[in-house]
C-alpha cells in the first residue's frame, strides 16, 4: 500500500507532503465519520465474522479511531489494521496491530536541530530516574534502552529521525467490565477493570521544513515487538518528502 498524499498540499494550512509504503498486510480503515467502507475493510481483517460482529467491532473501532489523534492542529493521514498470527516459538500467536499516520506543525528550519529536540525530549520523558541504561548501536541508529522504553536516532534515506518503543499496561474502560460482565472478585460487586499489556511504538520524522510526520504502531501482541519494530522501520525506510509547488498567483 503505497501513500502519496503530494497532490492537494498546496491547499493545506500545513502543506505536508510526503510518499510512504505501507506493508500488504495493513488493511487501510476509512474515516469514522465514514457511513461506508467500513464493513468491507473489517471482512477482510475478519473473514470468519459474520454480521453482527461486523458491525460490533465497527462501532467500537469509529470510536476509538478519533483518539489517536491528539487534536488540536494534528492531521490523521491514515489509519490501518493487520490483523492475522504469526509463530513464535512454533506456537501460531495472535498478532493485531493498529497504525496510524499524523502530521503536526513545529516550524522548524532544521530537520536535524528538529530531530535532537525530539530525541532530547523523549530522553528526559522515558529515562529521568533511570540509572541503568543500555547502550544500542544498530544500522537503523544509536539510541538507549530501559526498562520499558527503548529510543534510537534513527538514520533514515529520507533523513533523520527519532524512533521509540514503548511498553505499558492499559487499563480498560469500565464500559468493557460492564459489558464483559466481569465482576469484582473481591466480592463488593463492583465492575473489575482489567489492564491489557500494550506496546506503542513510534516513528517522529521532521520534514525538510515546518512540520514532523508520526507514525505510530500500537499493539497488544507484546512477544511481536522484534516483528512490529522491523514493520515500522520498514515503513520509514520507504519515505521520501516533497515540496509542493506554489499555486500561480
Amino acid at each position: 500500500m503505497t501513500q502519496n498524499p503530494v497532490e492537494s498540499a498546496a491547499a493545506r494550512a500545513v502543506p505536508y507532503a510526503f510518499q510512504y509504503t505501507v506493508p500488504d498486510e495493513f488493511i487501510r480503515l476509512p474515516d469514522p465519520t465514514a457511513g461506508e467502507g467500513w464493513r468491507e475493510a473489517l471482512a477482510q481483517l475478519m473473514p470468519d465474522a459474520d454480521e453482527a460482529q461486523l458491525a460490533s467491532v465497527t462501532e467500537q473501532m469509529r470510536a476509538t479511531i478519533p483518539g489517536l489523534s491528539m487534536g488540536g492542529e494534528e492531521t490523521v493521514v491514515l489509519t490501518a489494521m493487520c490483523l492475522g498470527t504469526e509463530d513464535v516459538g512454533g506456537d501460531e500467536r495472535l498478532s493485531m496491530g493498529l497504525l496510524a499516520v499524523t502530521t503536526k506543525p513545529s516550524g522548524h528550519r532544521d530537520r536535524l536541530l528538529a530531530a535532537e529536540g525530539i530525541y532530547r525530549a523523549k530522553e528526559q520523558k522515558f529515562f529521568t530516574g533511570e540509572s541503568e541504561l543500555q547502550e544500542l548501536d544498530f544500522d537503523l541508529g544509536k539510541g538507549l534502552q530501559g526498562r520499558q522504553d527503548m529510543l534510537l536516532a534513527a538514520k533514515l534515506p529520507c533523513g533523520p529521525g527519532v524512533m521509540s518503543a514503548s511498553l505499558r499496561l492499559l487499563t480498560l474502560p469500565a464500559r468493557f467490565a460492564a459489558e464483559s460482565g466481569i465482576a469484582d472478585v473481591a466480592g463488593t460487586g463492583e465492575a473489575v477493570r482489567p489492564t491489557l499489556p500494550m506496546a506503542s511504538l513510534q516513528l517522529i520524522i521532521p520534514a525538510p521544513r515546518a512540520y514532523c510526520v508520526y507514525v505510530t504502531i500500537s499493539t497488544p501482541s507484546v512477544f511481536l515487538l522484534d516483528s512490529y519494530c522491523g514493520r515500522l522501520a520498514q515503513i520509514g525506510r520507504t519515505f521520501s518528502f516533497d515540496v509542493p509547488q506554489e499555486s500561480p498567483s
